[in-house]
């Protein structure tokens, strides 16, 4: 997940300035620096960032595998239910004189001769004469060499086999059953993935949108600094100040000029960020045009949890992923059942290539194991461990998103509190730094008590864009923890049109419910 370093390491460098004496002026947020821009970026809007990530990014891409995966398993447990057609082709050599016999009948070449029937009758006399007794009794006694050592012979066997199942002790049910509950695993584990990577994007798009900020502050900032140091420069002059404001103003202006330059490497950081959540190459171009814009969960914290409970998608796959354990067990004790089939056959046998000599066989073949020492019954014990761990992992899962729901409800509500409180911190501020300037434009000030003054102001107005940002966040990541982070629950205002918020010195619950990471009191 993109997180909001690339805000908070701006921001420090915003937060930092009261102990270096940094100036700067807040422009008005929601704005892009002009430096920044390209000349052949496009616009990119929220919703269109979003679909990018939706169609490139190789999450969805790996979530929508676990879906054909999981249609390909139903696809072969109902092909199980159904009639199988198979069509087999063979031959064989062989001198052994039962394969040889069978051989001959399947071919429909057996004669009497196979049985030594000629033999038995030149022995016996019958042949040459009246047979006597000794001659009969010694024929009868004689093994038949044409029956016993036939010799090579050669079959081939073209076959086509019908098998139905009939009745597999509810085997193939339940491995339906744990395929289309699997499926409906990765079919909500898709829409947590999808939400997941909303919240990437609403991440890095905000986050972007601050940096835009930051990178105005320290532009505006360098023009005050050049500001601050032409009066103390006129004010040396004319022997109001000492040399040291002079030096201080200068050394304020050179550091606040590298601030902005990393402000600017901040900005290109950030970008490279939505490119990679965006799945788009990273020379691709494009300016933000939106502000985001989320609604406030309304009800109560019990009633949040409540819903996270019911819709969540994380917590519903796994409770999919229970009702596939189960059918899983249930499988597993078909082994103790009865398994029927019926099989109808037919074959060809040829001493050639060729199909001819047919034959048909039909047949019902019932299997029951009623003896394994114990290799039954631990195919089971293991499906129902299964069960267990999963039931488990739910459990810990329902814990874990609850403890969620409670920290993200709070910090939400944090941030929105935080957020009324820098506004009036802007108000008192900008009081206090005219009031400083005014002093020291009367030489009854020093220009380090200026520069504190207006680093005051600037750290305010520093922590309320991250406010700003840290709302969105957590808003962003309640809706995704109670399963409500779809693209239709973001919207977004124009840049172009977006004028900035009421005044600091207004009330501080002018806009309580919709608030922007770009938008600051000036």
């Amino acid at each position: 997940m993109v997180k909001s370093s690339v805000l908070a390491t701006t921001a420090f460098l915003l937060i930092t300035a009261q102990s270096s004496g940094f100036c700067q002026t807040l422009p008005v947020l929601g704005g892009q620096a002009s430096e920044t821009k390209s000349q052949n970026a496009q616009g990119l809007s929220i919703q269109q960032a979003i679909q990018n990530a939706l169609t490139q990014n190789p999450m969805m891409q790996q979530s929508q595998a676990m879906i054909d995966q999981a249609q390909g398993a139903i696809q072969e447990a109902s092909g199980n239910r159904l009639p199988q057609l198979d069509l087999s082709f063979g031959g064989m050599a062989s001198n052994n004189a039962l394969n040889v016999f069978g051989m001959k009948l399947n071919q429909g070449q057996a004669t009497f001769n196979d049985f030594g029937v000629e033999q038995y009758l030149a022995q016996s006399g019958f042949l040459s004469g009246a047979p006597t007794p000794e001659a009969l009794a010694a024929a009868n006694s004689t093994p038949p060499d044409s029956l016993n050592h036939p010799g090579w012979h050669h079959n081939f066997q073209t076959s086509l086999k019908l098998s139905v199942p009939i009745y597999n002790g509810g085997k193939i049910s339940g491995m339906k059953a744990q395929a289309e509950a699997l499926l409906r695993a990765a079919q909500s584990g898709d829409r947590a993935a999808k939400q997941q990577l909303i919240l990437q994007v609403v991440t890095a798009y905000a986050g972007i949108d601050a940096a835009h900020a930051f990178v105005k502050v320290t532009q505006q900032a360098v023009e005050a600094a050049k500001s601050y140091r032409d009066l103390s420069n006129k004010m040396y002059l004319q022997g109001v100040v000492s040399k040291s404001d002079l030096l201080k103003s200068e050394v304020n202006l050179g550091d606040i000029r590298l601030r902005h330059q990393q402000a600017l490497d901040q900005l290109a950081n950030a970008k490279d960020a939505l490119r990679i959540v965006m799945g788009v190459p990273r020379n691709q171009q494009f300016e933000i045009n939106e502000l985001i814009r989320i609604n406030k969960l309304s009800g109560t914290l019990e009633e949040a949890r409540n819903l996270a409970l019911r819709n969540n998608p994380q917590i519903l796959a796994m409770n999919q992923q229970i009702d596939a354990a189960r059918s899983g067990v249930s499988s597993a004790r078909s082994v103790y059942k009865p398994h029927v089939n019926l099989m109808a056959q037919q074959d060809w046998n040829s001493e050639n290539l060729g199909i001819k000599n047919d034959s048909y066989t039909v047949g019902a073949v019932l299997n029951w194991k009623i003896l394994d020492f114990g290799a039954r019954s631990g195919q089971v014990d293991r499906a129902v461990a299964g069960l267990n761990a999963t039931q488990s992992k739910q459990q810990m899962a329902v814990n874990t998103l609850m403890s969620q729901v409670g920290e993200t409800w709070r910090a939400a509500q944090l941030a929105e509190y935080r957020l009324e409180l820098k506004k009036l911190a802007i108000s008192q501020s900008e009081e206090a730094t005219r009031l400083e300037k005014l002093r020291y434009a009367q030489g009854i000030s020093t220009m380090t008590n200026l520069l504190q003054t207006q680093a005051e102001l600037d750290k305010s107005r520093a922590e309320f864009v991250q406010a700003q940002y840290e709302l969105i966040l957590q808003r962003a990541t309640l809706l995704l923890t109670t399963g409500q982070l779809e693209p239709d629950a973001i919207s977004a205002t124009p840049l172009t049109t977006q004028s900035s918020l009421p005044d600091a010195r207004r009330s501080a619950h002018a806009q309580p419910a919709v608030l922007s990471v770009s938008k600051v009191p000036q």
